[in-house]
């Protein structure tokens, strides 16, 4: 191992250099990714992102269903992610995205629920419309 103070040859269990007592620091033997593949990675992180704040936002009208679709490209984007070094300047904001879009979705997943569940507790009479609107229409079939 070389010493990255002085520069001299130093046994590979030091912890200090011998030579000039600065702190050896732990020398990496994994070969780093190549910089295309991490910029793949962040490419493909930032877009899982985009697609799942538009399905979240676009979910608003679908009742729960782009919202899940939402909430998996999420997922997939942060999964992407992980791979890319936390020092990269551009992981930051596509985590942003990504999680932005997962927790737009739940929270629109969790008033549709409520409002169907104050809608059942206080008009349960408007489910019954409904529903003899439908059996009629069946009914006429």
């Amino acid at each position: 191992m070389i010493c990255n103070n002085c520069g001299k040859i130093i046994p590979d269990d030091s912890v200090y250099c011998p030579q000039c007592g600065a702190p050896v620091g732990k020398v990496s033997r994994e070969k780093p990714e190549p910089a295309d593949a991490v910029a793949g990675k962040l490419q493909t992180g930032r877009i899982f992102g985009i697609i799942s704040l538009a399905c979240s936002i676009l979910g608003l009208g679908s009742f729960g269903t782009l919202d899940i679709v939402a909430i998996i490209c999420g997922y997939l984007g942060l999964k992407q992610l992980k791979e890319v070094p936390d020092d990269h300047p551009d992981k930051h904001f596509a985590e942003t995205l990504n999680r932005a879009g997962i927790l737009c979705s739940t929270a629109f997943i969790l008033l549709i629920l409520a409002a169907v569940v104050i809608a059942l507790v206080a008009a349960p009479w408007i489910f019954a419309l409904i529903g003899q609107f439908f059996a009629g229409i069946f009914a006429a079939l």
